[in-house]
């Protein structure tokens, strides 16, 4: 495969959004499973930068790392953010956290398992940050929300005159990952 250097540039931009909004919010919270989609689309990205250079070899670890990051990373992102905003800073949780660890790894397996997940987990999850941040006027997480929808408008295949929409995707997707991050931090 030839090398597609305006994707790689854009998944390097996702990739360094990722691992700065990881550290924002570490320092921050010091919680893992915070970032924990952050860091899930920063795999998936760092995947693309190697596959789109001309690295053919880790094409499948990209598409599975994209799909586990759409359908589990994003979901994850939302559902705490919502739940940290709903609780006036703190996140709820179950019990502990390996109940997080046993959450995560149900979403995986569904991912897996189950083509549609993806389809149901998102909306869902947008849903649920949608009423949070308007309920707590967190203009970042509405901002976000609105990155994300239009990256998922943008679509990651095909071209809009001669820009491929993936780099577009990608630029959405970075917007939308900040401005999450910052209303997280602004909440916690």
């Amino acid at each position: 495969m030839a090398a597609q250097l305006t994707t790689v540039v854009s998944d390097l931009i996702l990739s360094l959004t990722c691992l700065l909004c990881c550290y924002e919010i570490f320092l921050e919270k010091e919680d893992v499973f915070v970032i924990y989609g952050f860091i899930l689309v920063g795999l998936a990205s760092a995947a693309g930068v190697f596959r789109f250079g001309g690295c053919d070899s880790v094409r499948d670890l990209h598409s599975t790392l994209s799909t586990h990051a759409a359908a589990v990373g994003l979901p994850w992102l939302m559902l705490l953010s919502a739940s940290i905003q709903l609780n006036q800073g703190l996140k709820l949780s179950l019990v502990s956290p390996g109940w997080d660890i046993i959450v995560i790894l149900g979403m995986h397996v569904c991912t897996i398992q189950y083509d549609h997940t993806r389809q149901m987990l998102v909306p869902a999850t947008l849903l649920g940050l949608l009423y949070a941040a308007i309920v707590n006027k967190n203009h970042f997480h509405l901002v976000g929300l609105g990155l994300l929808t239009l990256s998922g408008v943008i679509g990651p295949s095909g071209k809009i005159g001669p820009v491929h929409r993936v780099d577009l995707f990608h630029f959405a997707l970075s917007g939308a990952l900040y401005a999450f991050k910052t209303g997280l931090i602004h909440v916690i």
